[in-house]
């Protein structure tokens, strides 16, 4: 099947449109979703840390600026993009 040729000459080509349309939106909707940015409980994310900080000091980096937290509601998320990138610069121990 690999070298076989389908040859599409009695469509229009508002026909062939309306036949991909859904299988190109379904492949965008995949893509888009593994893209998603990935919301994190305060919990997890004083797990991503090294070494793991405490609940206290999320809420202390957060209260200075230095984490940004996101709600939903009332509850708090951090973006997992923003603390990957934090945990390389903020240690829990200062040198």
């Amino acid at each position: 099947m690999a070298g076989d040729k389908l040859i599409l000459t009695n469509f229009t080509a508002e026909e062939l449109v309306d036949l991909f349309r859904p299988m190109i939106k379904d492949i965008i909707l995949t893509f888009v979703g593994e893209r998603e940015e990935k919301l994190l409980s305060p919990a997890q994310t004083c797990l991503l840390f090294e070494p793991k900080i405490s609940k206290t000091t999320l809420a202390t980096w957060t209260k200075q600026g230095l984490i940004n937290e996101h709600r939903i509601g009332r509850n708090v998320y951090y973006k997992q993009s923003e603390i990957l990138e934090k945990s390389k610069v903020l240690k829990r121990y200062k040198n």
